[in-house]
C-alpha cells in the first residue's frame, strides 16, 4: 500500500502578526492636535483601549470632522473599524491614511493586513511591499520591519508564488541573521518553490539552536526525501526524536518516520507499529488514524480499520479522505447503509480519483440498498472515467439488471467480461442474455461455465431455462436433473 511521505501536504506555517498598534511609534511624530482635539483624541484613545468601538469610531470622526489630515484620528478610526470587524471602513481609512502621509510605514502596514484579512492577496502584497520600502526609507530598524516582511511573504505565498516569498525572507534573513524563525520560514519557502537544497543550512541553523524543533526537522526530512535520500531522513527525525520528550512533538516525529519508512518498503506491521505509537502518544493526530486504518485495510483488518478512521473521523469530520476510508471499510465489513452514507458524503467531498473511488462506493452500497437509479447514475461516472475498470462496469451491469434495463446490463456485462472474465462477471451476463430474452447467447455462455465446472448448480439450472426457451426440451430437463442432482433446490418442480 502506497504510503504519502509528506505530511498532510505543507502545514500553513506563516503565522501573519498583526502589527495595529494603537498610536504611531515608527518614524517622524504627526503634530499634536490643539486643546480640545487633543482631550477628544485621548478620549477616543481610551474608548479603543476599553473595547467600546462604536464611541471611539464617534470620537475620532468627530476629530476628522475638524482636523481631516489628523494621523492618529484616522489611525485610530481604521483601528476601531478593524477590531469592530468592519473590514471595508478600515480599508478605506488605512488608504486615507497612505494618501495623506504617503511616508508613514503604520498606514501601508495595516493596509496591507487589512487586504489579506480580507484575502485580496494581490492588493495586500502591492501594499506590504510598499511599507517594507517606506520603512526601509526611513532607516526604521529591523524588528520593526521584521512583521511586514513576514506578512508580505505570506501573501505571496497566498498567490501561490512561494519563489517571491522567498526572495522576502532571504531579505529579511540577511537583517536579521540570528531570527531562528525567519530562518525556517525562508527555508519553508525555498521548499515550496522547489529549491529544497538551498533551504537545508538554515533547518540546520535552526536544528543547532532548537534541535527539538519539530518544524524544521520534518521539513528537513521532507527535503532529504525529495533528494532521494530517505535514510538520512529517518536519521533526521531520530535525532530529533532523542532531542524531545514532549508527547505531541514525538507523536509527529514518529508517524513521519512510519511514512517515510513505508515510501522505503519496510515491512507492513513494522509501519503499522509506529504509526499506532504516534496514535498513543498524540491520539488527536488523526492523520496518523487515517494511516492506520489504510494499512489495516490492506492487511484485511476492515474491523481494526474502521476503529481508527472513526478516530480520525472524529477530529476531522470532513476530510474526503476520512470519509472514504469509513466507506471503505463499511462496505467490506457488509455494512451497506452506513457506506452508502459515507460514500455520498466523500462524493461531494473529494476530487479527482479519491471522488471516482467515492463514486463507485456509492454505486456499490446504493445498489445493495435498493437505491437502484442512483447506483446507475454513480457507477456510469465511474466507468466513463475508468473505462478498463472490470468492476466498476460490473456493478453497473447488476444495478441496471435490477432496474429491469437488460439491454444495457448486457452491454455492462460484456465489457466487465471483456476486462476480466471470472466466472462471476460470465455468470452474470449469462442470466442478463436470458433476461434480454438472448437465449442463444445465454446457451452459449452457460454451456461454457458448466464445462469448465460441472458441479456449478446454478449454472446447469440457468442453462435449462435457455435450453427450454430454444425448444430443446429434454435438454433443458437433463440440465435441471444435474442441477437438483448437485442439490439445487429451486430444479425440482421442473424435472417432474
Amino acid at each position: 500500500m502506497p504510503l504519502r511521505v509528506r505530511e498532510e501536504g505543507r502545514m500553513k506555517r506563516f503565522v501573519v502578526v498583526l502589527f495595529l498598534s494603537l498610536v504611531p511609534v515608527l518614524g517622524q511624530s504627526a503634530p499634536g492636535p490643539p486643546g480640545d482635539l487633543a482631550s477628544r483624541l485621548a478620549d477616543a484613545d481610551r474608548a479603543l483601549k476599553a473595547g467600546q468601538l462604536a464611541r471611539a469610531v464617534e470620537l475620532y470622526e468627530d476629530v476628522i470632522a475638524l482636523d481631516y489630515p489628523n494621523f492618529r484620528a484616522h489611525f485610530g478610526l481604521g483601528l476601531a473599524f478593524f477590531k469592530a470587524g468592519k473590514l471595508k471602513e478600515a480599508l478605506f481609512e488605512f488608504r486615507q491614511l497612505t494618501r495623506l502621509f504617503p511616508k508613514r510605514f503604520e498606514g501601508w502596514y495595516n493596509l496591507g493586513i487589512t487586504q489579506a484579512r480580507l484575502t485580496n492577496w494581490k492588493a495586500a502584497a502591492e501594499a506590504l511591499a510598499q511599507a517594507v520600502a517606506v520603512g526601509r526609507e526611513a532607516k526604521l530598524p529591523a524588528p520593526a520591519l521584521r512583521p511586514a516582511y513576514l506578512a508580505l511573504a505570506e501573501a505571496y505565498r497566498k498567490q501561490g508564488q512561494p519563489g517571491l516569498a522567498a526572495e522576502v525572507l532571504s531579505q529579511a534573513h540577511r537583517l536579521l541573521p540570528d531570527d531562528l524563525e525567519v530562518a525556517y520560514l525562508l527555508a519553508d519557502a525555498l521548499a515550496a518553490a522547489d529549491r529544497g537544497e538551498e533551504a537545508i543550512p538554515y533547518l540546520y541553523q535552526v536544528l543547532a539552536k532548537r534541535p527539538d524543533d519539530v518544524r524544521a526537522a520534518l521539513l528537513l526530512a521532507d527535503v532529504y526525501v525529495d533528494q532521494d535520500l530517505p535514510e538520512r531522513a529517518v536519521r533526521v527525525l531520530d535525532r530529533a526524536l532523542a532531542a524531545t520528550s514532549d508527547a505531541k512533538k514525538r507523536a509527529r516525529l514518529v508517524y513521519k518516520k512510519a511514512l517515510v519508512l513505508g515510501s522505503l518498503g519496510a515491512d507492513k506491521k513494522e509501519v503499522e507499529a509506529l504509526l499506532e505509537q504516534a496514535t498513543q502518544a498524540d491520539p488527536d493526530l488523526w492523520q496518523a488514524h487515517y494511516d492506520v486504518g489504510r494499512l489495516k485495510l490492506a492487511l484485511g483488518d476492515a474491523k481494526g480499520a474502521l476503529h481508527h478512521f472513526l478516530l480520525a473521523y472524529r477530529e476531522s469530520p470532513s476530510d474526503p479522505r476520512v470519509l472514504l476510508g469509513l466507506a471503505s471499510a463499511y462496505d467490506v465489513l457488509g455494512k451497506a447503509r452506513d457506506a452508502y452514507r459515507m460514500a455520498k458524503l466523500a462524493s461531494r467531498a473529494a476530487k479527482g480519483p479519491e471522488r471516482i473511488e467515492a463514486l463507485f462506493l456509492l454505486g456499490k452500497s446504493a445498489y445493495r440498498i435498493g437505491a437502484y437509479a442512483e447506483a446507475v447514475n454513480a457507477l456510469k461516472e465511474v466507468v466513463k472515467e475508468r473505462p478498463n475498470d472490470a468492476d466498476g462496469w460490473l456493478w453497473l451491469g447488476l444495478a441496471l439488471y435490477a432496474g429491469q434495463d437488460y439491454g444495457q446490463a448486457v452491454r455492462a456485462f460484456e465489457r466487465a467480461a471483456q476486462l476480466d472474465n471470472r466466472v462471476e462477471v460470465v455468470k452474470n451476463l449469462g442470466s442478463a442474455y436470458l433476461a434480454a430474452k438472448r437465449f442463444s447467447d445465454a446457451e452459449r455462455v452457460f454451456t461454457q461455465i458448466v464445462l469448465q465446472n460441472p458441479n456449478d448448480a446454478e449454472s446447469w439450472y440457468h442453462l435449462g431455462w435457455a435450453l427450454k426457451a430454444l425448444g430443446r426440451d429434454s435438454e433443458a430437463k437433463r440440465a435441471w436433473k444435474t442441477a437438483l442432482k448437485l442439490g439445487y433446490k429451486p430444479a425440482r418442480g421442473l424435472v417432474r
